[in-house]
């Protein structure tokens, strides 16, 4: 290592930020440019090297730098980049792949989608009255527990009971694919 990065690099790892911040503001566009020449887009290429650097600040005194700090953060931003070149390669290759499902497919999976929402919607009428009110306001409503309990004039502890008995009275009642859609769609 240099002597200048060296100096630096040490000052770095004294958590001195202003060094931190000169490094980071001097070097910043250099690495940015490599970053870009692999993913062809500025704001990503951006997060890349603030991500790197923010690394650095957060793990200085874990890193081990053997050649200098230039050529580590280098080769951190390329890695960085590929990684993040690979991603995007994946996730187009997955949505070609959606794109040729048939339209059958989205068909079938929205009726059961509906199915469990209708054995979903069964259950939920089974319940008690205050006890399906309560569990419509938590779920279906998104009001907290407190809310609840100021709104239909109950103890929070019932509030936090009645919820606790509709859960369990719908997982006795309901299959496999209806406890795992509430999980997955949250109610939706």
């Amino acid at each position: 290592m240099n002597a200048t990065d060296d100096i630096v690099w040490q000052q770095i790892r004294q958590r001195n930020m202003p060094a931190f911040e000169s490094y980071y503001k001097e070097h910043f566009k250099k690495y940015l440019l490599v970053a870009y020449k692999f993913v062809r887009s500025v704001p990503v290429a951006q997060e890349i090297v603030n991500d790197v650097f923010l690394k650095i600040w957060e793990d200085a005194e874990k890193i081990m730098i053997e050649s200098s700090l230039k050529a580590y953060i280098y080769k951190a931003v390329v890695n960085r980049s590929i990684n993040a070149l690979n991603k995007q390669q994946k996730e187009q290759q997955h949505q070609r792949a959606l794109s040729l499902l048939p339209e059958a497919f989205y068909e079938e999976k929205q009726l059961e989608t509906n199915e469990l929402k209708l054995q979903l919607y069964k259950a939920i009428d089974n319940l008690p009255d205050q006890c399906k009110r309560v569990f419509q306001l938590s779920r279906f409503e998104g009001l907290k527990q407190q809310e609840i309990a100021d709104k239909l004039g109950i103890s929070i502890k019932t509030v936090k009971n009645h919820i606790t008995l509709a859960l369990k009275t719908l997982a006795r009642h309901a299959d496999r694919s209806l406890l795992l859609f509430l999980i997955i769609k949250s109610f939706l």
